[in-house]
């Protein structure tokens, strides 16, 4: 009889044992899958804001570039003019009968440097807005 006590006792235990550690496993499943689930909604979201970042960092960039070419722009017509300025004093000046100075001259050369650099970095930009419009139609 003690033999049977002990049996049943040893066989209850490891039952208990069995439905413990499978009862444990179960809700260590569930904590995962819910686990899971919460790491998916995260990375959902930072994609989601990753995303939007981009959207908005690439409209700043266009409003920046839109706004550094405007201002390149305005340089460029502003030192035009300042220019044309420069040869209608100088053309008086000869018809006064006086010939431009060494300095007038120079500021006349590098004024007109500064218009070229103006251009070239200008058709460069037009040129790189392009690309992008053409790679962006493609995406």
């Amino acid at each position: 009889m003690i033999v049977l006590a002990i049996f049943l006792s040893t066989l209850f235990s490891s039952v208990v044992a069995v439905l413990l550690a499978h009862t444990l496993q179960q809700r260590q499943a569930g904590e995962r899958k819910v686990d899971m689930e919460r790491q998916d909604k995260v990375a959902d979201q930072v994609l989601s804001a990753s995303e939007l970042t981009n959207t908005k960092l690439e409209t700043i960039h266009i409003l920046v570039n839109s706004n550094m070419t405007a201002a390149m722009q305005a340089e460029k017509d502003a030192i035009v003019r300042e220019l044309a300025m420069m040869k209608e004093v100088i053309e008086l000046n000869r018809s006064a009968g006086r010939e431009p100075s060494k300095e007038a001259i120079e500021a006349i050369e590098y004024t007109q440097a500064k218009i070229d650099e103006l251009s070239a970095q200008l058709e460069d930009r037009l040129r790189q807005t392009n690309i992008a419009e053409l790679q962006e139609g493609k995406s």
